[in-house]
C-alpha cells in the first residue's frame, strides 16, 4: 500500500510538473504572439500625385497634404499659365479610388480665394486622371497665385499645391526653351564629346571643388561635371520641377537616379541637379548650377569593412552620434538612418521612407529631414523627423516625429508627433536650430520665435523661452545650453536643456551685456559702458564691447579678453579653440569708430575626438569618398543586419503646439536657397546678404518678394524723383538725410515734417515707417550696392548714409553707372558703378528702403 502511495504521488508530481511547463510553453508562445500583433511595417503610402502637363512634359511633381497647410510659407514650384488661362494637370493614383476633384485659385498668401470650382469633365484610365481647366478673367497677369488642387482619396479629403503666374500681350515667359536648355546640359553631361557644345557655359574657377564628386558646380571643371571617370552605367529620367520663373529668368531641379559600376558590385546614387539660367534672343544662359550625389547605403558587407563603413561619394558633413564609449554608433544616410552595435555585431536601419518594397516618387521625396537625438551603450537610439512625412501613420501631415529604438525588442515607437502648419523645409529649418532631448524625457524644439518644451511621458507642451526668436539668442553646438538677452540689455538668461536649470548672468552696475555665442558649452559675452554707445547713419545703436568673457556653466569666467582703446562688435567665426573677433578703435577727431583688424582669443580647452570619426578617403575615379572610421574593428563576416518594426498603439500621440507671433510687429524672412533649403532670419538684411551669397530668393511671412537673384533690366531711373529733385527748392537749404526723405515720400503721395522729425530725434526708419504704413521698411544694412539695385530696378528708391551723416538717394542704373541725388550739391547725376560701389562699401553700406503693399 505504501508503495503504490509513494508510486501514486510521484505521478501526481510530474504530472504537475508537466502542466506547469507546458502551461509555461503555452503562455510565453501567447505572450509571444501578443508581442508580434504589437509591431508591424510601416504602412505604404497611399496618397496620389499630382503633376502639372505641359505638352509631352510632366513637371512639378506635387504631394498630397491631409492637413492644413499656411499657404503663405509654400513656396514649392511655379507654373507660367498662357494667354488663354487653360492649365492641364493628371493624377497618378497609383490604383486608389479618387472622387470629387476640384481646385481652388488663392492668393499667393492663401489668405484671399479667387475661384474654387468642381471638375466634371475628364478623363481616366487604371490609375491616371487626365485633367484640364479654365481659369476664369478674376487674375492679374504678372502676379503670383496659388493653385490648389484637391480630391477625396481613401486616407482622406487631400490637397496639392503650387504657384503659378498669369502670361499676358506683355509679360512673357520662356518656360520651354529653359527646359530644353536645363535638359540639353544635364544629358550631356553624360557624354563628354556631347557636353562639349555646353563648355563655354561653365566658369571653371579656385571656387569649384575638383575634389569630390559630391557637389560639383558652374566653377567645377569641364571634366568634374561629366563624372570625370566614373563608370555610369545607368541613369533614370529625370524628375522637373521650376522651382522659380520671371519675366528674364528661371530656377529648374531636375531629379534622377544613377547606377555606377563598383568592381562586381553597382552602386546606385541619388542626384540632384538646380539650374538658374537667363533668357536672351541669342540664347539661354547658365547663371548658376549646383548639382548633389549621395549615396544611397547599401547594408550589404560590400559597404562593410573591418576598420570602417563606407558611405561612398556623398556629402561628409552628415548627421552623425555616438554613444559615450563608441561602442555604438547612429547615421544619416541619404535620408536613412542606421545605427551600428559594434559589441553585438549589429547593422540596424532604423528608419527611412524609401526601400526595396517602397521605392517611388512619394516615398523618395526629400521634404523632411532626420535627426539623433541620443545612443546609448546598448544602442538604443532617440531620433526626431520633421518636414513631411510620406507614408506611415502621419503620411500626408508636416510635423516633428520623435521615436525610439530599443533595441533589446528591436522595435522603433513614436514617442509624439507636433504636428505643423507650416511648410515642411520651415519646420526642418526649426529642428534644426535646436531639437534637444534630455535624459528625463523632455524634448526640447524651437518653432517660429518660442522654444517649448515636449513632455514625452504625458505629450503635454508649453512654452518654456517666448519670443526667443525674434530676439537675441544662442545656442550651443550640443544644443543642451541656451541664452537669451534680457530686455534691458543687463542681463543673460541661461537656461540648461538637460538638467532644467535657469541662470542669470549680470551685467555691472550701470553697464550692459551682450550675447555672442558659445565655446563647446561655455557661454561668450561681451560687456558695454553706456557712454561708448553711439548710434549708426541710420540711428541704430552700435554697442562697442571693451571686454569679452567666456564663462562655464558653473559661474567661473576662464577668459577675460580686453584692450584698451579698442573695442569688439561682434563674432566674426568659431574654428576649433580660436575665436575671431571684429573690433574697432575710437576716432580721437570724430569721436566715433573706425574698423581695425580682427582679433583672435585663444581658449585653453582640449579638442575631444570622437571614438568613430566621419572621414575623407581619395580612391581613384572616386576621387573622394566619404566613411566612418570605427574605433573597434568590425567581424564583417558576423555582422547581423535588422529592420526593426514599428510599436502600434492606441490612439494617438499628437501634442498640439499652436504659435501666435505678431507677423506685423516681429516679421520673419525666409531665404530660399536654389536646391530648396530655407533660413529664417529677424532682420531683412541678413536675409538678403545670404541670398546674394546663394543666389537665393528672400519672401515675407506673406509669401511676397522680399528680394531675388538676376531679372534686373539694363538699366533704369525713377524719373518722377529725378523730377522732383531738379525742381526741390533749394536743396542744401536742408539737412541731406530731410532732402532725400521728402523725395521718398514725395513719391509716394505722404507728406511730413521731416526736418522737425529729425531734430526731435526720429531716426529715418521710425519716419518712413510712420509716414507709410502699408509699406515694409527694410534697413539693408551691409548689403551690397548691386543687391540693392534690385529695388531700383522696381522703381522704388534707396536711401544711403555716409559716415559724415550726410545722405545720398539710389534712383537709377545702366550698366557702367548709378544715378544718385546728391542733396549737398543739390544735384542728379551719374556716378561710375564700381566707384558707387567703393564709395558705399567705405561708408560701411548702409541703405534703407521699401517694399509696397501688395494689393
Amino acid at each position: 500500500m505504501r508503495d503504490n502511495s509513494i508510486k501514486k504521488t510521484i505521478i501526481k508530481t510530474a504530472y504537475f510538473i508537466v502542466v506547469f511547463i507546458v502551461s509555461v510553453l503555452i503562455i510565453g508562445k501567447l505572450s509571444n504572439s501578443e508581442h508580434a500583433d504589437m509591431t508591424a511595417k510601416m504602412p505604404a503610402a497611399t496618397l496620389p500625385i499630382v503633376t502639372i502637363t505641359e505638352g509631352n512634359m510632366d513637371l512639378n511633381a506635387m504631394h498630397g497634404y491631409l492637413s492644413d497647410v499656411n499657404v503663405s510659407s509654400l513656396r514649392g514650384t511655379i507654373v507660367p499659365v498662357g494667354m488663354d488661362r487653360s492649365l492641364s494637370f493628371k493624377v497618378n493614383t497609383f490604383g486608389e479610388d479618387v472622387t470629387d476633384i476640384g481646385y481652388e485659385v488663392r492668393s499667393i498668401d492663401g489668405k484671399g480665394l479667387v475661384e474654387n470650382n468642381m471638375l466634371t469633365d475628364y478623363k481616366e484610365d487604371s490609375d491616371t486622371v487626365y485633367a484640364n481647366i479654365q481659369l476664369k478673367d478674376l487674375i492679374m497677369p504678372g502676379r503670383e497665385y496659388m493653385l490648389v488642387v484637391f480630391m477625396n482619396t481613401p486616407s482622406g479629403k487631400a490637397k496639392y499645391y503650387t504657384r503659378f503666374v498669369w502670361t499676358d500681350e506683355e509679360t512673357r515667359y520662356h518656360m520651354e526653351d529653359e527646359i530644353r536648355f536645363v535638359l540639353g546640359f544635364s544629358y550631356a553631361t553624360f557624354d563628354k564629346e556631347k557636353a562639349e557644345m555646353y563648355k563655354t557655359y561653365l566658369e571653371p574657377s579656385k571656387e569649384g571643388d575638383n575634389t569630390s564628386f559630391a557637389n560639383v558646380n558652374i566653377h567645377s571643371s569641364f571634366n568634374q561635371v561629366t563624372w570625370g571617370d566614373l563608370e555610369i552605367t545607368k541613369h533614370s529620367e529625370p524628375e522637373i520641377c521650376v522651382t522659380d520663373i520671371h519675366g528674364e529668368t528661371g530656377c529648374y531641379e531636375l531629379r534622377y537616379r544613377i547606377s555606377i559600376k563598383d568592381g562586381s558590385n553597382t552602386k546606385n546614387y541619388d542626384v540632384t541637379e538646380d539650374f538658374r539660367v537667363r533668357y536672351t534672343s541669342e540664347r539661354v544662359r547658365l547663371l548658376d548650377y549646383e548639382r548633389h550625389m549621395n549615396y544611397i547605403f547599401d547594408s550589404g558587407s560590400s559597404s562593410l569593412s573591418p576598420d570602417s563603413i563606407q558611405l561612398g561619394i556623398t556629402d561628409p558633413n552628415l548627421e552623425f552620434e555616438e554613444s559615450d564609449s563608441g561602442s555604438a554608433f547612429a547615421f544619416v544616410s541619404e535620408n536613412r538612418l542606421y545605427a551600428f552595435n559594434n559589441t553585438e555585431n549589429k547593422l540596424v536601419y532604423l528608419f527611412g521612407f524609401y526601400d526595396t518594397a517602397n521605392d517611388d516618387i512619394r516615398t523618395r521625396w526629400n521634404r523632411h529631414s532626420i535627426k539623433i537625438l541620443s545612443v546609448d551603450e546598448a544602442c538604443n537610439v532617440k531620433f526626431a523627423v520633421s518636414g513631411y512625412m510620406n507614408r506611415g501613420f502621419h503620411e500626408g501631415h508636416t510635423g516633428i516625429a520623435v521615436y525610439d529604438y530599443n533595441s533589446t525588442i528591436n522595435a522603433v515607437e513614436e514617442q509624439a508627433f507636433i504636428e505643423s502648419n507650416q511648410a515642411p523645409e520651415v519646420v526642418s529649418s526649426y529642428v534644426d536650430k535646436l531639437a534637444y532631448a534630455s535624459s528625463n524625457d523632455i524634448f526640447y524644439v524651437m518653432q517660429d520665435q518660442d522654444v517649448y518644451e515636449i513632455d514625452l511621458l504625458d505629450r503635454t507642451a508649453k512654452a518654456v523661452v517666448e519670443d526667443i526668436g525674434t530676439g537675441s539668442y544662442k545656442i550651443a553646438e550640443s544644443e543642451s545650453v541656451i541664452a537669451w538677452q534680457g530686455e534691458d540689455l543687463t542681463s543673460l538668461n541661461v537656461m540648461n536643456l538637460n538638467t532644467r536649470a535657469m541662470s542669470e548672468v549680470m551685467a555691472a552696475d550701470g553697464e550692459y551685456i551682450i550675447a555672442l555665442g558659445f565655446m563647446g558649452e561655455n557661454l561668450m559675452y561681451g560687456t558695454v559702458r553706456p557712454d561708448d554707445i553711439q548710434n549708426d547713419n541710420m540711428g541704430n545703436p552700435i554697442y562697442p564691447m571693451y571686454s569679452v568673457k567666456i564663462q562655464d556653466s558653473e559661474g567661473n569666467v576662464l577668459e577675460d579678453y580686453h584692450h584698451d582703446g579698442v573695442y569688439v562688435t561682434g563674432l566674426v567665426s568659431i574654428v576649433g579653440n580660436q575665436i575671431k573677433v571684429a573690433r574697432v578703435q575710437k576716432d580721437p577727431e570724430t569721436g566715433g569708430y573706425a574698423s581695425t583688424y580682427d582679433d583672435v582669443i585663444y581658449e585653453n580647452r582640449e579638442d575631444e575626438d570622437g571614438h568613430n570619426v566621419i572621414t575623407v578617403a581619395s580612391i581613384d575615379v572616386y576621387e573622394k569618398i566619404t566613411q566612418i572610421s570605427t574605433k573597434n574593428e568590425i567581424k564583417v563576416k558576423q555582422v547581423r543586419v535588422l529592420t526593426p518594426d514599428q510599436t502600434l498603439y492606441e490612439g494617438d500621440r499628437n501634442v498640439p503646439v499652436e504659435s501666435d507671433r505678431d507677423i506685423e510687429a516681429n516679421p520673419f524672412y525666409y531665404v530660399h536657397g536654389i536646391s530648396g533649403d530655407v533660413k529664417i532670419y529677424t532682420t531683412a538684411a541678413d536675409a538678403v546678404k545670404e541670398a546674394e551669397r546663394i543666389s537665393g530668393t528672400v519672401v515675407n511671412d506673406k509669401n511676397n518678394y522680399v528680394w531675388f537673384k538676376g531679372n534686373r533690366l539694363k538699366s533704369n531711373q525713377i524719373m518722377a524723383i529725378t523730377r522732383s529733385a531738379e525742381a526741390y527748392d533749394d536743396m542744401t537749404s536742408k539737412s541731406s538725410a530731410a532732402v532725400c526723405i521728402d523725395l521718398v515720400l514725395g513719391f509716394e503721395g505722404a507728406n511730413r515734417n521731416v526736418e522737425a522729425l529729425l531734430a526731435r530725434g526720429d531716426s529715418v526708419g521710425q519716419i518712413l515707417e510712420d509716414a507709410l504704413p502699408e509699406a515694409d521698411i527694410l534697413k539693408l544694412d551691409g548689403c551690397s550696392l548691386s543687391s540693392i539695385l534690385y529695388y531700383v530696378n522696381q522703381d522704388i528708391p534707396v536711401l544711403a548714409m555716409l559716415n559724415d551723416g550726410e545722405a545720398l538717394l539710389v534712383i537709377g542704373f545702366n550698366d557702367q553707372n548709378t544715378v544718385l541725388v546728391n542733396p549737398k550739391t543739390g544735384s542728379v547725376y551719374k556716378y561710375g558703378m564700381n566707384d558707387s560701389a567703393k564709395l558705399f562699401e567705405e561708408n560701411g553700406n548702409h541703405f534703407i528702403t521699401y517694399l509696397r503693399e501688395e494689393k
